[in-house]
């Protein structure tokens, strides 16, 4: 192949990577997956080629090629070798290429140097292929380890004249804003929450085998810690912590996401934007810049909240729940028994210790303050 061919095919190889790289940004269908699939595998080139553009946006960084074989290497070795390698056994080659018409070998060569000179091309060859072979594989399974089918999601509104309260499998307790819209998609590997439009309030249950994300905007929250509201609002994300920690992050690609959560079990890391604990309040625009960061006061977190929390027949882990978007100090129902109990009233949101007080006044009930939550336990034990 000489230089000008090697030039085009390099060049058509790296438009072909280029656009595979805008394709896969987005949703597709099975068919386009498997025949970028079967792209990446027609050559250790595509791959290496697909991986660089990649790199250059930040989205692969050292989980794949870049720690088996170097770029350049797989580039030389697309380059150099014909698309059947050479069938290596004993460190020689099995079959030698024979010269081309016209072409007469070196005689200044000696029969010993060739042969050594030959083994140790064999030995690269064989090196380099293994590691094409690897990075192929893992390229694959990166981007393949999804679902052929996504979970489908499970949507949630809210009326446009009132709050509504979610309550999800996982213990997690959603209070959606009049208007609000999220998106509820679990699976075996992760539970993703998308805030299609309005505000929301996350009270997140504790799965460890199952993190949580929620997408908004341009972002992605991630929960370390309990209570946070997330909103958007002309064209930024507002996220509002009460209580524990979250970390906002920009919102990575959709299926390098999803097989990162197959793969490892955790999310794909992207660049942090924040890290935000309880008592802090960001904003950040759609392309990830931080437009503000600074401490609020409860109570203007989400002014939507009712100023009221009346329940009939409610039981007392579902009221707690609604408290605890009001409380730097979440309360946390340990006793079954008092958690079941079905109560009725009507408590001013503000006023978390009045309705502490009020559980705490129940028979067999044993209120223990621990820093950063409130707790109530059986009295008999």
């Amino acid at each position: 192949m000489n230089e000008a061919r090697t030039t085009r095919v390099s060049r058509r190889t790296t438009e072909e990577a280029a656009a595979w790289h805008l394709d896969m940004r987005e949703e597709v269908d099975a068919g386009t997956r498997q025949r970028f699939l079967d792209w990446l595998r027609r050559s250790p080139q595509h791959v290496a080629e697909y991986l660089a553009i990649a790199q250059l946006h930040g989205e692969m960084r050292a989980a794949t090629l870049a720690e088996i074989a170097t770029l350049d290497e797989l580039r030389a070795l697309a380059d150099s070798e014909p698309s059947v390698l050479p069938f290596v056994r004993g460190g020689q080659a099995s079959r030698v290429a024979a010269p081309q018409d016209g072409q007469r070998p070196s005689a200044a060569a000696e029969p010993a140097t060739a042969h050594r000179h030959e083994r140790q091309r064999a030995r690269t060859v064989r090196r380099l292929a293994i590691a094409a072979s690897v990075a192929i594989a893992v390229s694959i399974g990166l981007i393949g380890a999804w679902p052929a089918r996504e979970t489908p999601a499970v949507r949630y509104a809210a009326d446009a004249a009132a709050v509504r309260s979610v309550a999800l499998d996982d213990g997690t307790w959603l209070q959606l804003a009049p208007g609000a819209m999220v998106d509820v998609a679990f699976d075996l590997h992760a539970r993703r929450i998308t805030l299609i439009a309005g505000h929301a309030s996350f009270d997140i249950g504790k799965d460890p085998a199952r993190p949580l994300s929620v997408m908004a905007g341009g972002q992605r929250i991630d929960d370390i810690g309990r209570v946070f509201n997330v909103g958007l609002r002309d064209g930024e994300t507002d996220v509002s912590v009460v209580s524990g920690r979250v970390t906002v992050s920009q919102r990575p690609v959709a299926w390098l996401d999803r097989a990162s959560q197959r793969v490892t079990g955790s999310a794909w890391s992207t660049d942090l934007i924040v890290a935000l604990g309880a008592g802090e309040h960001a904003r950040v625009a759609m392309d990830g810049r931080l437009l503000g960061h600074a401490n609020h006061a409860t109570a203007t977190v989400a002014p939507w909240l009712p100023a009221e929390i009346a329940f009939h027949g409610s039981s007392v882990a579902d009221v707690a729940r609604r408290f605890n978007a009001y409380t730097q100090a979440p309360l946390t129902i340990d006793d079954p028994d008092l958690a079941d109990k079905r109560i009725s009233g009507v408590f001013h949101a503000s006023d978390v210790e009045a309705f502490v007080s009020y559980l705490g006044s129940l028979p067999n009930v044993r209120v223990i303050r621990e820093p950063g939550r409130i707790r109530f336990v059986s009295a008999k034990r």
